[in-house]
Protein backbone atom coordinates (compact mmCIF):
# COMPACT_ATOMS: atom_id res chain seq x y z
CA UNK A 1 0.00 0.00 0.00
CA UNK A 2 0.96 3.60 -0.01
CA UNK A 3 0.49 4.36 -3.71
CA UNK A 4 -1.02 7.78 -4.29
CA UNK A 5 -4.80 7.52 -4.10
CA UNK A 6 -5.47 10.13 -6.78
CA UNK A 7 -5.78 7.61 -9.63
CA UNK A 8 -7.66 4.81 -7.86
CA UNK A 9 -11.36 4.01 -7.98
CA UNK A 10 -11.70 4.19 -4.21
CA UNK A 11 -9.88 7.51 -3.77
CA UNK A 12 -12.86 9.84 -3.69
CA UNK A 13 -14.73 7.67 -1.18
CA UNK A 14 -11.82 7.73 1.27
CA UNK A 15 -11.20 11.44 0.76
CA UNK A 16 -14.86 12.21 1.48
CA UNK A 17 -14.58 10.38 4.80
CA UNK A 18 -11.14 11.32 6.16
CA UNK A 19 -10.06 14.41 4.20
CA UNK A 20 -8.97 17.17 6.57
CA UNK A 21 -10.02 15.22 9.67
CA UNK A 22 -8.33 13.49 12.58
CA UNK A 23 -8.58 9.69 12.31
CA UNK A 24 -8.43 7.08 15.07
CA UNK A 25 -7.63 3.49 14.07
CA UNK A 26 -8.91 1.18 16.80
CA UNK A 27 -8.49 -2.54 17.40
CA UNK A 28 -6.21 -5.50 16.55
CA UNK A 29 -2.39 -5.33 16.95
CA UNK A 30 -0.57 -2.07 16.31
CA UNK A 31 1.48 -3.52 13.45
CA UNK A 32 -1.69 -4.34 11.50
CA UNK A 33 -2.41 -0.63 11.03
CA UNK A 34 1.04 0.29 9.71
CA UNK A 35 0.22 -0.32 6.05
CA UNK A 36 -2.97 1.76 6.25
CA UNK A 37 -1.31 4.97 7.45
CA UNK A 38 0.17 6.03 4.06
CA UNK A 39 -3.18 5.40 2.36
CA UNK A 40 -5.00 7.60 4.86
CA UNK A 41 -2.38 10.32 4.63
CA UNK A 42 -2.70 10.27 0.83
CA UNK A 43 -6.48 10.53 1.24
CA UNK A 44 -6.05 13.73 3.25
CA UNK A 45 -6.26 12.61 6.88
CA UNK A 46 -5.05 15.48 9.05
CA UNK A 47 -3.61 13.38 11.87
CA UNK A 48 -3.70 9.78 13.06
CA UNK A 49 -3.89 7.90 16.36
CA UNK A 50 -3.67 4.12 16.74
CA UNK A 51 -5.44 2.32 19.60
CA UNK A 52 -4.20 -1.29 19.54
CA UNK A 53 -6.23 -3.78 21.59
CA UNK A 54 -4.20 -6.96 21.02
CA UNK A 55 -0.67 -5.80 21.74
CA UNK A 56 2.03 -4.37 19.51
CA UNK A 57 2.23 -7.35 17.15
CA UNK A 58 5.10 -8.43 14.93
CA UNK A 59 6.59 -6.28 12.18
CA UNK A 60 6.92 -2.54 11.54
CA UNK A 61 5.03 -0.38 14.02
CA UNK A 62 2.81 2.56 12.98
CA UNK A 63 4.51 5.91 12.42
CA UNK A 64 1.84 7.61 14.53
CA UNK A 65 1.04 8.04 18.22
CA UNK A 66 -0.02 4.63 19.53
CA UNK A 67 -1.62 3.38 22.73
CA UNK A 68 -1.38 -0.37 23.24
CA UNK A 69 -3.66 -2.64 25.26
CA UNK A 70 -2.15 -6.10 25.76
CA UNK A 71 -4.38 -9.15 26.31
CA UNK A 72 -3.46 -11.69 29.01
CA UNK A 73 -0.88 -14.20 27.82
CA UNK A 74 -2.19 -17.48 26.46
CA UNK A 75 -5.76 -16.50 25.62
CA UNK A 76 -7.33 -18.76 22.96
CA UNK A 77 -8.14 -17.03 19.67
CA UNK A 78 -11.81 -16.27 20.30
CA UNK A 79 -11.25 -15.15 23.89
CA UNK A 80 -8.55 -12.83 22.58
CA UNK A 81 -10.98 -11.36 20.04
CA UNK A 82 -13.67 -10.83 22.68
CA UNK A 83 -11.10 -9.22 24.97
CA UNK A 84 -10.16 -6.82 22.16
CA UNK A 85 -13.80 -5.92 21.53
CA UNK A 86 -14.40 -5.24 25.21
CA UNK A 87 -11.34 -2.99 25.25
CA UNK A 88 -13.19 -0.72 22.81
CA UNK A 89 -16.63 -1.04 24.37
CA UNK A 90 -15.25 -0.24 27.84
CA UNK A 91 -11.95 1.58 27.17
CA UNK A 92 -9.36 1.81 29.91
CA UNK A 93 -8.47 5.17 31.48
CA UNK A 94 -5.22 5.08 29.50
CA UNK A 95 -7.11 4.72 26.22
CA UNK A 96 -9.65 7.40 27.13
CA UNK A 97 -6.89 9.83 28.06
CA UNK A 98 -5.02 9.22 24.79
CA UNK A 99 -8.19 9.62 22.72
CA UNK A 100 -9.22 12.85 24.44
CA UNK A 101 -5.74 14.34 24.20
CA UNK A 102 -5.67 13.55 20.48
CA UNK A 103 -9.25 14.64 19.77
CA UNK A 104 -10.40 17.10 22.43
CA UNK A 105 -13.52 18.24 20.57
CA UNK A 106 -14.73 14.68 19.79
CA UNK A 107 -14.91 15.09 16.01
CA UNK A 108 -12.42 12.43 14.86
CA UNK A 109 -13.35 9.68 12.42
CA UNK A 110 -13.00 6.31 14.19
CA UNK A 111 -12.23 3.27 12.06
CA UNK A 112 -12.32 -0.19 13.62
CA UNK A 113 -11.63 -3.72 12.50
CA UNK A 114 -14.08 -6.03 10.77
CA UNK A 115 -14.80 -7.75 14.10
CA UNK A 116 -15.65 -4.58 15.99
CA UNK A 117 -19.11 -4.50 17.54
CA UNK A 118 -18.73 -1.26 19.51
CA UNK A 119 -20.82 1.60 18.16
CA UNK A 120 -18.55 4.30 19.55
CA UNK A 121 -15.21 4.93 21.23
CA UNK A 122 -15.58 7.26 24.21
CA UNK A 123 -18.56 8.92 22.51
CA UNK A 124 -17.05 9.12 19.03
CA UNK A 125 -19.06 7.01 16.53
CA UNK A 126 -17.25 4.29 14.64
CA UNK A 127 -17.50 4.75 10.89
CA UNK A 128 -18.98 1.24 10.75
CA UNK A 129 -19.55 -1.54 13.26
CA UNK A 130 -21.24 -4.90 13.53
CA UNK A 131 -24.89 -4.37 14.44
CA UNK A 132 -26.31 -6.81 17.05
CA UNK A 133 -28.77 -8.21 14.50
CA UNK A 134 -25.87 -8.94 12.14
CA UNK A 135 -23.77 -10.63 14.81
CA UNK A 136 -26.77 -12.76 15.81
CA UNK A 137 -26.78 -14.49 12.41
CA UNK A 138 -23.25 -15.79 13.01
CA UNK A 139 -24.68 -18.17 15.64
CA UNK A 140 -24.15 -21.69 14.32
CA UNK A 141 -27.51 -22.90 15.62
CA UNK A 142 -29.60 -20.36 13.66
CA UNK A 143 -27.84 -20.38 10.30
CA UNK A 144 -29.56 -23.44 8.79
CA UNK A 145 -32.94 -21.72 9.14
CA UNK A 146 -31.37 -18.74 7.38
CA UNK A 147 -30.15 -20.98 4.51
CA UNK A 148 -33.73 -22.24 4.15
CA UNK A 149 -35.16 -18.71 4.02
CA UNK A 150 -32.57 -17.77 1.40
CA UNK A 151 -33.25 -20.86 -0.73
CA UNK A 152 -29.75 -22.29 -0.23
CA UNK A 153 -29.30 -26.08 -0.42
CA UNK A 154 -27.65 -27.53 2.69
CA UNK A 155 -26.92 -30.76 4.50
CA UNK A 156 -29.50 -32.03 6.99
CA UNK A 157 -28.96 -30.93 10.56
CA UNK A 158 -30.57 -30.72 13.97
CA UNK A 159 -30.20 -28.24 16.80
CA UNK A 160 -30.45 -29.97 20.17
CA UNK A 161 -29.42 -29.48 23.78
CA UNK A 162 -25.82 -30.56 24.15
CA UNK A 163 -26.89 -33.50 26.30
CA UNK A 164 -28.92 -34.91 23.35
CA UNK A 165 -26.25 -34.54 20.66
CA UNK A 166 -24.86 -38.07 20.90
CA UNK A 167 -28.32 -39.54 20.46
CA UNK A 168 -29.07 -37.31 17.46
CA UNK A 169 -25.76 -37.88 15.66
CA UNK A 170 -26.11 -41.42 14.18
CA UNK A 171 -29.05 -40.52 11.94
CA UNK A 172 -27.02 -37.71 10.35
CA UNK A 173 -23.77 -39.60 9.81
CA UNK A 174 -22.85 -39.97 6.09
CA UNK A 175 -20.19 -42.51 7.01
CA UNK A 176 -17.42 -40.33 8.42
CA UNK A 177 -18.99 -38.98 11.57
CA UNK A 178 -20.71 -35.74 12.43
CA UNK A 179 -19.68 -32.19 13.29
CA UNK A 180 -20.96 -30.49 16.43
CA UNK A 181 -20.91 -26.69 16.53
CA UNK A 182 -21.63 -24.71 19.69
CA UNK A 183 -24.24 -22.00 20.01
CA UNK A 184 -23.23 -18.40 20.67
CA UNK A 185 -24.14 -18.33 24.35
CA UNK A 186 -20.68 -16.98 25.20
CA UNK A 187 -20.36 -14.85 22.06
CA UNK A 188 -19.75 -15.54 18.38
CA UNK A 189 -16.93 -17.94 17.54
CA UNK A 190 -14.97 -19.00 14.47
CA UNK A 191 -11.59 -20.30 13.40
CA UNK A 192 -12.80 -23.88 14.06
CA UNK A 193 -13.08 -23.19 17.80
CA UNK A 194 -15.97 -24.88 19.64
CA UNK A 195 -16.47 -27.12 16.61
CA UNK A 196 -15.83 -30.86 16.98
CA UNK A 197 -15.58 -33.80 14.61
CA UNK A 198 -17.29 -36.75 16.30
CA UNK A 199 -16.78 -40.28 15.03
CA UNK A 200 -17.54 -42.61 17.95
CA UNK A 201 -18.68 -42.77 21.56
CA UNK A 202 -15.32 -41.69 22.90
CA UNK A 203 -15.06 -38.59 20.70
CA UNK A 204 -18.69 -37.79 21.50
CA UNK A 205 -17.89 -37.87 25.20
CA UNK A 206 -14.85 -35.65 24.68
CA UNK A 207 -16.81 -33.18 22.56
CA UNK A 208 -19.52 -33.01 25.21
CA UNK A 209 -16.97 -32.30 27.95
CA UNK A 210 -15.24 -29.56 25.90
CA UNK A 211 -18.44 -27.88 24.73
CA UNK A 212 -20.18 -27.95 28.12
CA UNK A 213 -17.99 -25.02 29.18
CA UNK A 214 -19.17 -22.85 26.28
CA UNK A 215 -22.71 -23.60 25.16
CA UNK A 216 -26.18 -24.94 25.92
CA UNK A 217 -27.13 -26.17 22.45
CA UNK A 218 -25.28 -27.53 19.42
CA UNK A 219 -25.95 -27.94 15.75
CA UNK A 220 -25.24 -31.50 14.61
CA UNK A 221 -24.64 -32.09 10.89
CA UNK A 222 -22.84 -34.70 8.79
CA UNK A 223 -19.08 -34.48 8.37
CA UNK A 224 -18.57 -33.66 4.68
CA UNK A 225 -15.17 -34.50 3.22
CA UNK A 226 -13.73 -32.05 0.74
CA UNK A 227 -11.88 -28.75 0.47
CA UNK A 228 -12.88 -26.22 3.15
CA UNK A 229 -13.59 -22.94 1.38
CA UNK A 230 -15.51 -19.69 1.45
CA UNK A 231 -16.92 -17.04 -0.82
CA UNK A 232 -17.35 -13.34 -0.07
CA UNK A 233 -19.94 -10.84 -1.11
CA UNK A 234 -20.28 -7.10 -0.56
CA UNK A 235 -23.68 -5.48 -0.09
CA UNK A 236 -23.45 -1.97 -1.56
CA UNK A 237 -26.11 0.76 -1.80
CA UNK A 238 -26.81 -0.14 -5.44
CA UNK A 239 -26.49 -3.92 -5.36
CA UNK A 240 -24.26 -6.87 -4.59
CA UNK A 241 -20.71 -7.76 -5.63
CA UNK A 242 -19.65 -11.42 -5.32
CA UNK A 243 -15.97 -12.36 -5.34
CA UNK A 244 -14.02 -15.51 -6.19
CA UNK A 245 -13.82 -18.62 -4.00
CA UNK A 246 -11.11 -18.81 -1.35
CA UNK A 247 -9.59 -21.97 0.12
CA UNK A 248 -9.68 -22.06 3.91
CA UNK A 249 -6.72 -23.92 5.34
CA UNK A 250 -8.44 -26.18 7.85
CA UNK A 251 -6.08 -28.97 8.80
CA UNK A 252 -6.84 -32.05 10.88
CA UNK A 253 -5.27 -33.86 13.76
CA UNK A 254 -5.91 -37.31 15.23
CA UNK A 255 -5.15 -37.26 18.94
CA UNK A 256 -3.63 -40.07 20.97
CA UNK A 257 -7.04 -41.09 22.25
CA UNK A 258 -8.35 -41.44 18.67
CA UNK A 259 -10.45 -38.28 18.66
CA UNK A 260 -10.15 -35.77 15.84
CA UNK A 261 -9.93 -32.00 15.77
CA UNK A 262 -9.76 -29.13 13.29
CA UNK A 263 -6.94 -26.59 13.08
CA UNK A 264 -7.83 -23.40 11.21
CA UNK A 265 -4.66 -21.93 9.71
CA UNK A 266 -5.23 -19.26 7.09
CA UNK A 267 -6.49 -19.10 3.52
CA UNK A 268 -5.37 -18.74 -0.08
CA UNK A 269 -6.64 -18.16 -3.61
CA UNK A 270 -4.29 -20.55 -5.40
CA UNK A 271 -6.96 -23.27 -5.27
CA UNK A 272 -9.60 -23.41 -8.01
CA UNK A 273 -12.81 -25.40 -7.52
CA UNK A 274 -14.41 -27.13 -10.51
CA UNK A 275 -16.39 -24.70 -12.65
CA UNK A 276 -19.77 -26.08 -11.60
CA UNK A 277 -18.92 -25.71 -7.91
CA UNK A 278 -17.66 -22.17 -8.45
CA UNK A 279 -20.95 -21.32 -10.18
CA UNK A 280 -22.86 -22.85 -7.28
CA UNK A 281 -20.82 -20.87 -4.72
CA UNK A 282 -21.49 -17.60 -6.54
CA UNK A 283 -25.22 -18.37 -6.62
CA UNK A 284 -25.20 -19.11 -2.88
CA UNK A 285 -23.47 -15.80 -2.16
CA UNK A 286 -26.02 -13.88 -4.26
CA UNK A 287 -28.92 -15.50 -2.43
CA UNK A 288 -27.32 -14.86 0.95
CA UNK A 289 -26.54 -11.21 0.18
CA UNK A 290 -30.10 -10.55 -0.93
CA UNK A 291 -31.48 -12.22 2.19
CA UNK A 292 -29.14 -10.28 4.49
CA UNK A 293 -30.23 -6.99 2.94
CA UNK A 294 -33.91 -7.90 3.20
CA UNK A 295 -33.84 -9.27 6.76
CA UNK A 296 -31.40 -7.03 8.66
CA UNK A 297 -30.54 -4.14 6.29
CA UNK A 298 -27.02 -5.50 6.07
CA UNK A 299 -24.24 -3.35 4.62
CA UNK A 300 -20.67 -4.28 3.80
CA UNK A 301 -18.89 -7.59 3.45
CA UNK A 302 -20.06 -11.08 4.37
CA UNK A 303 -18.71 -14.55 3.82
CA UNK A 304 -20.25 -18.00 3.44
CA UNK A 305 -18.02 -20.84 4.63
CA UNK A 306 -18.45 -24.44 3.60
CA UNK A 307 -16.94 -27.49 1.95
CA UNK A 308 -16.44 -28.18 -1.75
CA UNK A 309 -17.19 -31.90 -1.96
CA UNK A 310 -17.58 -34.22 -4.96
CA UNK A 311 -21.35 -33.73 -4.76
CA UNK A 312 -21.26 -29.93 -4.57
CA UNK A 313 -20.68 -27.01 -2.24
CA UNK A 314 -22.22 -27.40 1.18
CA UNK A 315 -22.41 -24.28 3.36
CA UNK A 316 -21.56 -24.67 7.04
CA UNK A 317 -21.60 -21.16 8.48
CA UNK A 318 -22.41 -17.56 7.73
CA UNK A 319 -20.16 -14.70 8.81
CA UNK A 320 -22.01 -11.39 8.35
CA UNK A 321 -18.67 -9.61 8.31
CA UNK A 322 -15.39 -9.24 6.47
CA UNK A 323 -13.26 -12.39 6.51
CA UNK A 324 -9.59 -13.12 6.02
CA UNK A 325 -10.15 -14.33 2.48
CA UNK A 326 -11.14 -10.95 1.07
CA UNK A 327 -7.98 -9.42 2.49
CA UNK A 328 -6.01 -12.13 0.70
CA UNK A 329 -7.83 -11.31 -2.54
CA UNK A 330 -7.10 -7.60 -2.21
CA UNK A 331 -3.46 -8.02 -1.15
CA UNK A 332 -2.61 -10.34 -4.02
CA UNK A 333 -4.26 -8.08 -6.57
CA UNK A 334 -2.52 -4.77 -5.99
CA UNK A 335 -2.84 -3.88 -2.33
CA UNK A 336 -6.36 -2.49 -2.52
CA UNK A 337 -7.11 -1.13 1.01
CA UNK A 338 -10.07 -3.46 1.36
CA UNK A 339 -10.45 -3.02 5.12
CA UNK A 340 -10.88 0.74 4.69
CA UNK A 341 -13.20 0.22 1.73
CA UNK A 342 -15.30 -2.18 3.77
CA UNK A 343 -15.67 0.40 6.52
CA UNK A 344 -16.98 2.93 4.00
CA UNK A 345 -19.47 0.41 2.58
CA UNK A 346 -20.49 -0.77 6.05
CA UNK A 347 -21.34 2.79 7.00
CA UNK A 348 -23.79 3.03 4.10
CA UNK A 349 -21.77 5.69 2.26
CA UNK A 350 -21.32 5.45 -1.52
CA UNK A 351 -18.09 3.87 -2.68
CA UNK A 352 -17.70 5.66 -5.99
CA UNK A 353 -18.08 2.48 -8.07
CA UNK A 354 -21.15 0.42 -8.95
CA UNK A 355 -21.60 -3.06 -7.53
CA UNK A 356 -21.24 -4.77 -10.96
CA UNK A 357 -18.11 -2.77 -11.75
CA UNK A 358 -16.62 -3.53 -8.33
CA UNK A 359 -17.28 -7.23 -8.85
CA UNK A 360 -15.62 -7.23 -12.26
CA UNK A 361 -12.65 -5.27 -10.92
CA UNK A 362 -11.97 -7.47 -7.90
CA UNK A 363 -12.74 -10.82 -9.52
CA UNK A 364 -10.62 -10.21 -12.62
CA UNK A 365 -7.67 -9.06 -10.53
CA UNK A 366 -8.08 -11.91 -8.02
CA UNK A 367 -8.22 -14.56 -10.75
CA UNK A 368 -5.08 -13.15 -12.37
CA UNK A 369 -3.09 -12.64 -9.14
CA UNK A 370 -3.18 -15.41 -6.55
CA UNK A 371 -2.01 -15.16 -2.97
CA UNK A 372 -2.35 -16.30 0.62
CA UNK A 373 -0.63 -18.76 2.87
CA UNK A 374 -0.96 -20.41 6.23
CA UNK A 375 -0.86 -18.73 9.62
CA UNK A 376 -2.16 -19.06 13.15
CA UNK A 377 -2.97 -15.92 15.14
CA UNK A 378 -2.37 -16.36 18.84
CA UNK A 379 0.28 -19.00 18.31
CA UNK A 380 3.66 -17.63 19.44
CA UNK A 381 7.27 -18.42 18.63
CA UNK A 382 10.18 -17.85 21.01
CA UNK A 383 12.25 -17.15 17.89
CA UNK A 384 11.55 -13.85 16.12
CA UNK A 385 11.61 -14.03 12.31
CA UNK A 386 10.59 -11.24 9.94
CA UNK A 387 9.68 -12.42 6.41
CA UNK A 388 12.60 -14.82 6.05
CA UNK A 389 12.58 -16.63 2.68
CA UNK A 390 12.06 -20.38 2.51
CA UNK A 391 12.07 -23.12 -0.12
CA UNK A 392 9.51 -25.90 -0.55
CA UNK A 393 10.87 -28.98 -2.32
CA UNK A 394 9.99 -32.66 -2.25
CA UNK A 395 7.18 -31.92 0.17
CA UNK A 396 9.45 -30.29 2.77
CA UNK A 397 10.09 -26.68 3.78
CA UNK A 398 13.57 -25.38 4.56
CA UNK A 399 15.21 -22.02 4.97
CA UNK A 400 16.57 -20.55 1.75
CA UNK A 401 20.35 -20.19 1.57
CA UNK A 402 22.72 -18.15 -0.55
CA UNK A 403 22.95 -20.88 -3.20
CA UNK A 404 19.21 -20.89 -3.91
CA UNK A 405 17.94 -19.19 -7.03
CA UNK A 406 15.41 -16.45 -6.30
CA UNK A 407 12.86 -18.32 -8.38
CA UNK A 408 13.01 -21.18 -5.88
CA UNK A 409 11.71 -19.05 -3.00
CA UNK A 410 8.26 -20.50 -2.29
CA UNK A 411 7.33 -18.54 0.82
CA UNK A 412 8.32 -15.94 3.38
CA UNK A 413 8.02 -16.79 7.05
CA UNK A 414 7.19 -14.51 9.97
CA UNK A 415 7.18 -15.63 13.59
CA UNK A 416 7.08 -13.96 16.98
CA UNK A 417 4.57 -12.78 19.55
CA UNK A 418 1.13 -14.21 18.79
CA UNK A 419 1.81 -15.03 15.14
CA UNK A 420 3.43 -17.75 13.06
CA UNK A 421 2.89 -17.35 9.31
CA UNK A 422 4.08 -18.52 5.93
CA UNK A 423 3.01 -16.34 3.00
CA UNK A 424 3.24 -18.24 -0.30
CA UNK A 425 5.06 -16.76 -3.27
CA UNK A 426 3.25 -16.90 -6.65
CA UNK A 427 5.13 -18.83 -9.31
CA UNK A 428 6.54 -21.66 -7.20
CA UNK A 429 3.04 -22.13 -5.76
CA UNK A 430 0.89 -24.00 -8.30
CA UNK A 431 -2.52 -22.65 -9.28
CA UNK A 432 -5.41 -25.11 -9.14
CA UNK A 433 -4.68 -27.73 -6.46
CA UNK A 434 -5.44 -27.34 -2.79
CA UNK A 435 -2.61 -25.90 -0.70
CA UNK A 436 -3.41 -28.21 2.21
CA UNK A 437 -0.36 -30.48 1.78
CA UNK A 438 1.91 -27.43 1.55
CA UNK A 439 0.36 -25.98 4.70
CA UNK A 440 0.65 -29.19 6.72
CA UNK A 441 4.31 -29.44 5.68
CA UNK A 442 4.90 -25.88 6.87
CA UNK A 443 3.48 -26.66 10.30
CA UNK A 444 5.81 -29.64 10.60
CA UNK A 445 8.64 -27.26 9.78
CA UNK A 446 7.32 -24.74 12.34
CA UNK A 447 7.19 -27.44 15.01
CA UNK A 448 10.87 -28.20 14.44
CA UNK A 449 12.02 -24.57 14.17
CA UNK A 450 9.77 -22.76 16.65
CA UNK A 451 8.41 -25.48 18.91
CA UNK A 452 4.78 -25.05 17.85
CA UNK A 453 2.51 -28.01 18.71
CA UNK A 454 1.78 -28.69 15.04
CA UNK A 455 3.92 -31.64 13.93
CA UNK A 456 0.97 -34.02 13.53
CA UNK A 457 -1.36 -31.99 11.30
CA UNK A 458 -2.69 -33.38 8.03
CA UNK A 459 -4.56 -31.72 5.12
CA UNK A 460 -8.24 -32.03 4.38
CA UNK A 461 -9.16 -35.03 2.25
CA UNK A 462 -9.51 -38.78 2.73
CA UNK A 463 -7.35 -40.25 5.50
Amino acid sequence: MGANTADTWWASALRSVVGGRRVILAGTVAAAWTEHLPVLHDAGAADLLVVATEGAGVGPQPAAPTVVVTPPVGLPLMERIHFANRALEEPSPEVVEAVRDFDPDGTAVVIGTFLNSASHLDGRPFLAYRRPEWVALEDKVVVDAFWDRAGVARQPSVVVPLADAAQAAPSLDRGQGTVWAADARDGFHGGAEHTHWVTDEQSASQAHAALAEHCDRVRVMPFVDGVPCSIHGMVLPDGLAVLRPVEMVVLRRILDDGSREFFYAGCSTFWDPPDDIRTQMVDVARRVGAQLRAEVDFKGTFTVDGVAAPDGFWPTELNPRFGAGINTIARAGGDVPILLINEVVGSGLPLGISAPDLERELVSVADAHRGGGTWKPGLSSPVAVDDRPAVFESGVWRWADDDDDQAAIAGTIMAGESIVRCRYVPGPTPVGPSTGERAAAFWRFAAAEFGTPTADLSPAGPD
